[in-house]
């Protein structure tokens, strides 16, 4: 018995060490392969050139069929110098179809028409989307931004713990609504998480974007402006 024990455990110490071996093996070769994996990782980030990264942004957009989202919204007026923030929705649909709502205003269009809606003044004022001056329209400028801009790509940023690209653009004339723009977009899923511009106006307006979903069933209707009772309506399409 006592040389059967004895075998045992000679037999267990050694199948102790090369378990400890194996374990070694594994840890050596972990810490040999992490530097590699994060050095690949770096090399194809920096390697992207800012036409790449707007092109694969442009087609990103195209791709969806609507996307919505909820955000922060900070205006600064160099001319009253001052500054305000808003909360609110904002609902796309591809082509050209959005919906964006805060306490403020809601703003709707179905590609045609658009309604602005002031919970101010109690009136909403229909007009064509031609005639609309000054319309910011976000799908327009995230899908096809590099016929008007020339894209530069600044490096990378975190946006809400989010990885992200940083694209200024810059606009190839000067009669344009929107001087510059810088566009944060999400390394992972190439959606933009924050944009930054001047309008003509020299304001500065910068939007933060979260809780963002794509795809879902979202109907046609939900672009058309149903004023509530008592709201005065004025139509400026005709």
């Amino acid at each position: 018995m006592l040389l059967i024990w004895k075998a045992n455990s000679g037999r267990r110490r050694k199948a102790g060490r090369k378990n400890r071996m194996k374990k070694l093996r594994i840890i050596i070769l972990t810490f040999l392969i992490i530097p590699f994996i994060v050095i690949i990782s770096d090399q194809d980030a920096s390697s992207i050139t800012a036409d790449e990264l707007a092109l694969q942004v442009e087609k990103k957009y195209r791709s969806l069929k609507n996307l919505s989202m909820e955000f922060i919204k900070m205006v600064r007026s160099e001319i009253f110098e001052t500054e305000n923030r808003i909360e609110g929705k904002m609902v796309l649909k591809n082509p050209d179809k959005f919906k964006i709502q805060t306490k403020e205003e809601t703003i709707v269009c179905d590609g045609e028409f658009v309604w602005t809606y002031s919970v101010e003044n109690q009136q909403v004022i229909k007009n064509l989307v031609d005639r609309s001056e000054n319309l910011f329209k976000p799908l327009q400028y995230l899908s096809n931004f590099r016929s008007e801009y020339i894209p530069r790509l600044k490096g990378e940023e975190e946006i809400d713990r989010t990885k992200c690209f940083k694209l200024v653009l810059s606009p190839k004339k000067d009669e344009v609504f929107i001087k510059k723009m810088t566009i944060w977009v999400d390394k992972k899923h190439l959606l933009a998480r924050k944009l930054k511009y001047k309008d003509s106006n020299d304001n500065e307006i910068v939007l933060i974007f979260h809780h963002i979903k794509t795809n879902r069933k979202i109907k046609d209707s939900e672009f058309i402006f149903q004023a509530p009772p008592g709201v005065e309506e004025l139509d400026l399409s005709e």
